[in-house]
């Protein structure tokens, strides 16, 4: 009696194997990531920027606290629909953590104001100079950043399109420890 295998054994064994290899990498590839796993980057810049009462904002006078970074003008469309949201997010959480910093990219200053009156926006509005648009490589409207309690950029966002408001929510969720 003889006992091992034929090649036609070998080869198939290899072949299942190759292909049991195949299907896990796949799955490890394919494999979504932890729900509360933003990436983590680099410090956010910090600024220091006028806002229309006069007053002066920097970033670094909100740490502990999660920040929404907003870059819009009164001229943006997108912006015209994002806004709104933005402001359903400061009413929900400026009391568990959240500061939204609405940085409009306006050339003309006298618009923002009256702009602000008359859609209800009660966050903070700052003026943009060109170096904080660098800094946070704004090359369109509306552009948003998360900022963590640790001063890190944890989320970045350009643009509105139909599950802009889903995406920041969950992100700002999970910073935010809810």
């Amino acid at each position: 009696m003889k006992l091992g295998f034929g090649w036609k054994s070998w080869v198939f064994m290899g072949v299942a194997v190759v292909l049991a290899g195949v299907a896990l990498g796949q799955m490890l590839v394919e494999a979504p990531e932890p729900e509360n796993a933003l990436p983590v980057g680099p410090a956010a810049p910090d600024f220091a920027l006028d806002s229309p009462d006069g007053s002066v904002i920097r970033l670094s006078d909100n740490k502990d606290r999660v920040v929404l970074i907003n870059f819009w003008a009164t001229w943006c469309v997108p912006c015209l629909y994002e806004l709104p949201h933005i402001q359903k997010l400061h009413e929900r959480y400026r009391n568990k953590g959240l500061t939204v910093l609405a940085i409009s990219s306006d050339f003309d200053r006298a618009r923002v104001e009256p702009f602000i009156r008359k859609y209800g926006y009660t966050f903070p509005v700052l003026f943009a100079d060109p170096g904080v648009q660098s800094d946070y490589d704004v090359r369109s409207i509306p552009t948003t950043y998360l900022v963590d309690r640790k001063g890190r950029l944890r989320f970045a966002q350009t643009g509105y399109g139909p599950d802009t408001e889903a995406e920041l929510d969950w992100a700002l969720e999970q910073l935010l420890g809810r």
